[in-house]
C-alpha cells in the first residue's frame, strides 16, 4: 500500500502526485491538510510527499505536517515543484523526516508555472509541456524504488536571499496574508471554499470568509472564475490567473 501526501494551490503538485500514484500499485491521494486535521500512525508501506516551493523552502504549513507525521515505510520520496530553485527545500524536507525516524530515499524537482508572479500564457505551456518529462522519469524511477537523493542540498539563491527576508516582503511590503473579497465581484459560487485544503474558507452571506489556518496556496485566488479574490496587493486578473490545464475542479476539491 502507498499514500501520497500533497498540497497544491494551482494544481502543479497535485498533477504530479496523481502521475507518480498512476505508476504506483494501491496508491491513494491526500491532502496534507487533511492529515493535519486528524493525524495517525500511517501503516503504508509507501510514502510520499509532492508539494510546491514557497521562498526557497518547504510551505511552512508543509513542516508542521512533516513535524506531526507518524510512520515506518519502507520507501519514502519526496517531489517538490517549484518557479524555479528550491533553495533548501528537498534538504529541509530530509532534515524534518530523519527527526521522525524517517529516511529519505529520493527526492527531486520539477519546474513547472509559478502562480505568485504572472507569466504569460506562451511561457506557462512552455513550462508545462517541458515538465512532462520530467514527472514521468520521476514516476518511473519511484515505481521502481529507486534510491537518489542527490537533489537534497542547499541551493545557491536560498543562501543569497534567504526564506525569511522572502517572507518579510511579502508579509510586510506587499501583505500577502490579507485575504479580501471584492463583494461586487463575488457571484458566491462556494469554489474557494469548496477547494481550500485547510478549511480555512467558510461562506457567510454569500460571501467568503477566512479564518486563520491558511497555507497561502492561492488557490482561492487562482481558481475564482471572477478574479474577486486578492492576497494583499496580489490581484490577478483573467490573465494572470494560472491552473494547471490537466486538473479540474473535482479533483481540487478530491480528498481535503
Amino acid at each position: 500500500m502507498a499514500v501520497i501526501f500533497y498540497l497544491s494551490g494551482s494544481g502543479n503538485s497535485l498533477y504530479a502526485a496523481q502521475q507518480i500514484a498512476g505508476k504506483l500499485e494501491a496508491c491513494r491521494l491526500e491532502t496534507i491538510g487533511s492529515y493535519l486535521r486528524e493525524p495517525y500512525a500511517v501503516k503504508d508501506e509507501v510514502v510520499g510527499i509532492v508539494c510546491p516551493v514557497y521562498c526557497f523552502a518547504l510551505p511552512p504549513v508543509v513542516a508542521q505536517f512533516l513535524a506531526k507525521l507518524k510512520a515506518k515505510p519502507s520507501y519514502t520520496f519526496g517531489v517538490v515543484t517549484m518557479g524555479g530553485n528550491q533553495g533548501r527545500a528537498l534538504k529541509q524536507m530530509s532534515e524534518a523526516l530523519a527527526a521522525q525516524g524517517i529516511t529519505l530515499q529520493y527526492a527531486q524537482t520539477v519546474v513547472m508555472p509559478d502562480n505568485f508572479f504572472g507569466i504569460p500564457l506562451e511561457k506557462r505551456e512552455k513550462l508545462i509541456e517541458a515538465a512532462e518529462p520530467t514527472i514521468i522519469q520521476i514516476a518511473q524511477d519511484i515505481a521502481l524504488a529507486k534510491r537518489d537523493v542527490t537533489a537534497v542540498k542547499e541551493a545557491y539563491l536560498w543562501k543569497l536571499f534567504g526564506t525569511s527576508a522572502s517572507w518579510w516582503y511579502l508579509k510586510n511590503r506587499l501583505n500577502f496574508e490579507n485575504m479580501t473579497v471584492d463583494a461586487a465581484k463575488c457571484v458566491g459560487c462556494n469554489i474557494c471554499a469548496d477547494i481550500c485544503q485547510m478549511e480555512n474558507i467558510t461562506m457567510v452571506a454569500g460571501k467568503p470568509t477566512f479564518g486563520n489556518n491558511c497555507a497561502n496556496c492561492l488557490g482561492c485566488v487562482h481558481w475564482c472564475p471572477q478574479s474577486a479574490i486578492s492576497a494583499g496587493k496580489l490581484t490577478l486578473d483573467n490573465s494572470k490567473r494560472y491552473v494547471h490545464p490537466k486538473i479540474n475542479l473535482p479533483m481540487m476539491k478530491g480528498d481535503k
